[in-house]
């Protein structure tokens, strides 16, 4: 359990001495009185300090104010006690006081009652005899009891010496932010002891999602013809490989000279073949005759084959612009061209129109690949090194609340820093079976490496950031709170590794911390203060 002791002046602190009114009155009182009793002008009175003291158990905080400690004088105790389990303000109970002399003896119990408010409990009663004791608040409430130990205290036998005590064990920082304890209950609150743990090392750098290697593919027109597809498919459907996409039906030249040109193309290609048949024929009967070489047979047939395959072509010709005259531009279905996936994937763009009429080469379709994808992470040059033993990664991606942790494998790099960014580039083949992660998104990834290192870890929700520096705010009583800036080693999951700042026993704000800085921004304690 750990305690914190303070000392306030008035001039310090003004509101807090509102807490203290029936001491005040006690003490006048008996000021008056000492002057009246030796008939001369009494001496300046000192400042009365405020002394105040904050404990943690494992069920309970304590903040306590209460005046330097006068044997036989009657003083206030006022005890704040807060429950850790949800940080709110204890509603019933009865706290004590025990004094129990260093020297034996039994313990002075000083008893308080019920809170006057939720969390504020009083605590009163006559100072014992002038000693050394060790006290401690013992609370009683409903299915919960719990004691503070507060350590050793003096009692003192005058005023004079109290006072000189409280003021020589004055340590206020003037940079301490007040942030009262009401508002500590009613706004949201809680703190986390630092603790050291075992963390991995890990480095944050910004990263990108891309298609792998050969995972983006265009689909083009492999000839000049009319994009034709029972459905055109919508961008983000998912396509297998092979799967068809469509058809290109490609036009001849020719397609636009009239019927009759091409016709008379068939009958001359006919006529020609005719001839070149009669030709190759009486060849061969000249050759058997032996009137001619053999060379003049060889010469007739390939003439022959070329006047058939002539005639084919023109035939075809014809054929090919009467089909596309009755089907409104089209072509013979045996003359058109599949258009196939060459990758399984989803279409990340549609370019074609059903109908329209295309170029060779223009792009058709885009088809991504997304069940595995490429992490490019960049990685500065001094941290090069730790990529040689990447064990887990972990994305933090704008709107998730929490990093993605992501299965990688096959990294590789080019052993090139970027020129832009004077990073290295570093890539990962990445499962995105789930889908989770888009191509084109942008991220920062956190590197872990296999080694563990044991060093001071805070709950991430402690640290904030100014102007780029991380920072926590550090509980150093129970209504007083130091902005430390610290140097972050390593983020673990939902730790942070802190290499400098803060230390293992000390505690941060884990929620609220925007109201104390809104209580840094308005200059300590609000003009009311405290009432009991």
């Amino acid at each position: 359990m750990k305690t914190i002791q303070g000392t306030r002046h008035k001039s310090q602190v003004r509101s807090h001495n509102a807490r203290f009114c029936d001491l005040c009155l006690v003490t006048c009182a008996l000021i008056l009185a000492g002057a009246c009793a030796r008939e001369a002008a009494p001496p300046p009175r000192a400042e009365v300090p405020t002394l105040d003291v904050t404990t943690w158990t494992e069920r309970t905080e304590l903040f306590m104010e209460y005046p330097p400690l006068v044997a036989g004088q009657h003083a206030l105790f006022a005890v704040h006690l807060t429950r850790l389990t949800d940080f709110s303000a204890m509603t019933a109970g009865q706290p004590r006081l025990e004094f129990t002399p260093e020297a034996g003896g039994a313990p002075v119990v000083l008893q308080g009652g019920a809170p006057s408010r939720p969390g504020v409990f009083r605590v009163e009663g006559a100072i014992p005899p002038a000693g050394r004791y060790r006290w401690a608040l013992v609370i009683d409430a409903p299915n919960l009891t719990d004691r503070h130990d507060l350590g050793t205290i003096t009692v003192f036998a005058d005023q004079t010496a109290a006072v000189a005590a409280a003021e020589a064990g004055a340590q206020e920082d003037p940079a301490a932010i007040s942030y009262l304890k009401e508002p500590q209950w009613t706004n949201g609150f809680a703190t986390a002891v630092v603790q050291e743990a075992e963390l991995r090392r890990g480095i944050r750098v910004p990263a990108v999602i891309e298609p792998l290697v050969g995972g983006e593919v265009i689909v083009a027109a492999p000839a000049a013809g009319r994009f034709v597809a029972a459905r055109l498919l919508q961008r983000g459907a998912r396509v297998q490989a092979g799967q068809e996409l469509g058809r290109i039906e490609p036009r001849l030249a020719e397609v636009g000279a009239d019927r009759a040109t091409l016709a008379a193309a068939v009958a001359e290609a006919q006529a020609s073949l005719d001839a070149a048949r009669s030709d190759h024929a009486r060849a061969e009967r000249l050759f058997a005759e032996r009137a001619v070489p053999a060379r003049r047979v060889e010469e007739a047939q390939r003439v022959l084959t070329i006047a058939e395959a002539r005639l084919a072509a023109a035939e075809a010709r014809l054929a090919q612009r009467d089909e596309t005259l009755r089907t409104g531009g089209g072509v013979a279905a045996g003359n058109a061209f599949a258009l196939r996936a060459p990758i399984a994937g989803r279409i990340a763009g549609v370019f074609a129109a059903l109908g329209a009429s295309y170029d060779e080469g223009a792009p058709l379709f885009r088809i991504v690949r997304t069940d595995r994808v490429e992490l490019r992470a960049l990685v500065p040059a001094s941290d090069a090194p730790l990529t040689e033993d990447i064990r887990e990664i972990a994305l933090e991606i704008p709107g998730r609340a929490d990093p993605l942790v992501v299965q990688a494998r096959d990294m590789h790099d080019a052993g090139v820093i970027d020129p832009v960014s004077k990073a290295l580039p570093v890539q990962f083949d990445v499962d995105n079976r789930s889908g989770q992660l888009l191509i084109g998104q942008t991220a920062t990834a956190i590197l872990y490496a296999g080694a563990r290192q044991r060093m001071p870890a805070v709950p991430k929700d402690a640290v904030l950031m100014e102007a780029g520096r991380p920072y926590v705010f550090v509980q150093a009583g129970g209504e007083r709170f130091l902005r430390r800036y610290i140097e972050i080693a390593t983020r673990d999951g939902a730790l942070v590794g802190v290499r400098a700042g803060i230390a293992p026993g000390e505690r941060v704000v884990t929620r609220g911390a925007y109201d104390v800085q809104l209580a840094s921004a308005a200059g300590g304690v609000p003009a009311e203060g405290h009432v009991h």
